[in-house]
């Protein structure tokens, strides 16, 4: 049996494997044959004397498993990884508070470095295992399913990179040697896989170009981006002497896919882990330009936006994919309305300068915190948004929209302005519920339109001979139909900023020549349509019946069936 006394000790309280029975069934052995108990090394006669003590190694279980480890009987481990086990065992009695700070920094540190070099060294003992299948030795069907069972704490991917560095040996040489992380290492071999399928072909081409021409630019362009790390090199510095001698080390190094797994692997060498991805992304898509341009088709073709409302009404949730273009000018326009921001540099330096406590009481609240936050990241992406859309309203860069200025409208009733008791909460377009506070702040810098309402919601009446309503009677008028199309089920019903609403003549302008309000109706493009092209008699919210020209009493049988 493994010993895994490092496990601890098994739990004293019943697992529910009292109740399993001694002997093993007959069909279990058929199908899951125990392996035969290995000689030792010795050349002596004491193959039984090992398995006897092998069985009665003590029962463990592994952190973060339920049950029991597999039983099936293995030999006891080697003297150096023993030696191993007891070195953790020697480490686990000592407390790191009672050291000198200078010395539990150092020991901190180094086992740091041996922690790095074991997972390795592990990476080697994963990659027998998943090779010669030994995992089938005690009942698993696969090396990650083992590795995930004795190493439930840790990367269960690391069965695949195994496997993977068997197949790319510079890259393996360079991370058991230490010059590459195995991050990194990951990163480089996902680079390869995407460029794997299209090097050395027959014909000689990398994804439509000269393949020989493409790999040669390409490890010139790994010289400049190691050069560029390196914060530029002067023509008589020694360093670049010796770069340009390991790039042509590269360029022998082979085949085409060889010349790329070493161009790489040297990327990695130079480069932090944490830096790797943007520049192995360049070499990826210098050999592989179509790919570039499928990218770019792609990200048009999942292009998508949605702005909705909080349910509790503190707000609203955008959420969305922008295309390459769309996102560009994003990233530029809030980087320039940040740059703006005169309260980016307290910002950040306060930010910089607080203890972690204050900034998780800040990213649940302010008051929690007992004094005014610096703003965050995302606080601050946020404003300068809001700055942005602040400045094309303000400057009238959307133009009119129904012979109105594209603005925020609200609206509210004059106790609401004068604060009177039940006075009812102010309303914008979008049908969202505002503070006064807010409102009382936008009001210095906003023009004010009054509308005359009746007791039943109607605004004042005015005739007048002009073919569409003016700028302050499309606002009456969207103010009466709460902004929403009158039809019943032609559309959601909600205020939608994709949904155009627009005034309808209910009686043709033609026939009378005049327009005013009682004869006006806020509808939308749908049900625009369906009145003026498809002729249909539709349903209104408030049970009335239209069509092109005028009310009907009900529909006709004639008719489409109405909304």
């Amino acid at each position: 049996m493994q010993d895994l006394s490092l496990c601890g000790p098994p739990p004293e309280q019943d697992c529910g494997w009292s109740e399993l029975p001694d002997v093993i069934p007959d069909w279990v052995l058929e199908q899951y044959p125990l392996p035969e108990p290995l000689p030792c090394d010795c050349g002596c006669a004491c193959t039984s004397q090992g398995t006897a003590v092998a069985e009665e190694a003590p029962q463990r279980l592994i952190p973060g498993v339920t049950g029991r480890a597999p039983t099936p009987v293995l030999p006891a481990v080697s003297d150096v990884v023993a030696a191993v086990q007891t070195t953790v065992r020697r480490l686990e009695a000592v407390d790191p508070a009672c050291l000198p700070g200078a010395q539990a920094l150092a020991d901190g540190q180094a086992l740091l470095v041996v922690e790095q070099q074991l997972r390795v060294l592990n990476l080697r003992r994963v990659s027998d295992v998943a090779a010669r299948g030994l995992h089938e030795l005690v009942g698993f069907r696969s090396a990650k399913s083992w590795l995930r069972t004795y190493r439930p704490d840790g990367d269960a991917a690391d069965a695949a990179l195994a496997s993977q560095l068997r197949d790319f040996t510079l890259v393996r040489e360079a991370v058991d040697t230490g010059r590459v992380p195995l991050a990194g290492a990951r990163k480089v071999l996902l680079a390869l896989r995407k460029v794997a399928p299209h090097v050395d072909r027959p014909d000689g081409l990398i994804d439509g170009q000269p393949g020989d021409e493409v790999v040669t630019a390409v490890v010139r362009h790994v010289l400049a981006l190691v050069c560029r790390s390196m914060l530029g090199l002067a023509d008589e510095d020694p360093r670049l002497v010796a770069l340009v001698d390991r790039a042509k080390q590269v360029l022998a190094a082979g085949s085409q896919l060889d010349v790329l797994e070493a161009a790489l692997t040297w990327l990695a060498e130079e480069l932090p882990a944490r830096h790797l991805a943007g520049p192995l992304d360049e070499v990826v898509m210098a050999l592989l330009p179509s790919k570039l341009e499928e990218r770019g088709e792609l990200g048009g073709r999942r292009r998508g936006l949605s702005l909705t409302p909080l349910e509790d009404g503190t707000g609203w949730h955008l959420c969305g994919d922008l295309d390459l273009e769309c996102g560009e000018q994003l990233w530029a326009a809030l980087g320039s309305e940040a740059a703006r921001d005169p309260h980016n540099p307290q910002d950040t330096a306060a930010w910089a300068d607080a203890t972690r406590e204050d900034k998780d009481a800040w990213q649940v609240g302010a008051e929690l915190a007992g004094s005014e936050h610096p703003r965050n990241r995302r606080e601050r992406l946020h404003d300068a948004l809001q700055r942005l859309l602040g400045r094309y309203l303000e400057h009238g860069l959307g133009g009119t929209a129904g012979k109105v200025p594209v603005q925020v409208h609200v609206t509210l009733t004059e106790p609401t302005v004068s604060g009177a008791p039940g006075a009812p909460p102010p309303r914008t377009d979008s049908g969202r519920l505002v503070p006064r506070a807010l409102v009382r702040r936008w009001w210095c810098d906003s023009s004010i339109t009054a509308f005359v309402l009746s007791l039943g919601g109607r605004a004042l009446r005015v005739v007048h001979s002009q073919r569409t309503l003016t700028a302050d009677e499309r606002r009456a008028l969207a103010v009466e139909g709460g902004d929403r199309c009158v039809g019943d089920g032609c559309c959601s019903g909600l205020p939608d900023p994709l949904v155009a609403i627009r005034p309808h003549h209910t009686t043709g302008y033609a026939e009378d020549q005049i327009t005013c309000l009682d004869e006006t109706l806020p509808v939308c493009d749908v049900l625009h349509r369906d009145l003026h092209e498809g002729h249909k008699t539709v349903r209104l919210r408030d049970g009335r019946y239209l069509k092109e020209h005028g009310f009907v009493d009900e529909p006709s049988l004639d008719d489409e069936p109405p909304f």
